[in-house]
């Protein structure tokens, strides 16, 4: 179904017709919506309008993992998906509640993953926050983050703004409530999150000579891996 509004645009890749009805009775309010039941769809859509200069873009995509003709982690590490996490804000939701397939989304670009069942609001503030952060629907351009003068390279927003907070911080040590008020602010998010993006920063970090100690009790410090 898609509306004639001037809203915001959402796709919604979901091929159970009941939660296609939840998203319709949330969203209808405040959104245009377009519901995609397979993956080949919502490939061969966004293809044509990613392609063309006159197409019309989702605002952001909310994406089920699984789908009637596959998974959708196995489209996000595909080498298909331009633009998409870079210029297309993504939210994946599913009742898979696995740590890789978190690992995996986060690090294919998903700005959140919300697991079934979630509340309307909670969904709602997490659409609100990434459009206000996401305008003309693509992420703005964050600097680079340099550590003893070395610029880190290939972090993601929230791996920048992370491994700018150790860089603030004394003795580079950070703890849990802080990194969740600064590079999350009032968004809440899944308990395993903040653990996700610690794990792809610590990937990231490794050919740098550096690492991210747990200290205990939520508390992380930035060091390097000889010391």
């Amino acid at each position: 179904m898609e509306s004639i509004r001037n809203e915001p645009l959402i796709w919604i890749l979901e091929d159970d017709e009941g939660c296609q009805f939840v998203y319709e009775q949330m969203l209808k309010n405040d959104f245009k919506t377009i519901y995609f039941e397979n993956i080949k769809k919502f490939k061969d859509r966004y293809s044509e309008v990613m392609t063309k200069s006159n197409g019309i873009r989702p605002s952001i995509i909310i994406a089920d993992l699984m789908l009637n003709d596959g998974n959708f982690l196995s489209f996000l590490t595909s080498d298909f998906h331009p633009g998409l996490g870079d210029e297309v804000p993504f939210i994946v939701v599913s009742s898979d509640d696995d740590i890789e397939s978190l690992r995996i989304c986060f690090k294919e670009g998903a700005n959140d993953y919300i697991t079934k069942p979630f509340k309307r609001n909670e969904l709602l503030v997490k659409i609100e926050t990434i459009l206000k952060n996401n305008q003309s629907f693509v992420k703005p351009v964050k600097p680079n983050v340099s550590i003893d003068g070395v610029v880190i390279e290939g972090l993601t927003g929230k791996q920048k703004r992370l491994l700018s907070l150790f860089n603030t911080q004394k003795d580079r040590v950070v703890d849990r409530d802080l990194i969740l008020d600064k590079v999350w602010g009032d968004t809440s998010v899944h308990p395993k999150t903040l653990d996700v993006h610690l794990y792809n920063l610590r990937r990231k970090l490794g050919p740098y000579g550096l690492i991210i100690k747990s200290l205990g009790g939520g508390r992380w410090t930035l060091m390097g891996d000889k010391k």
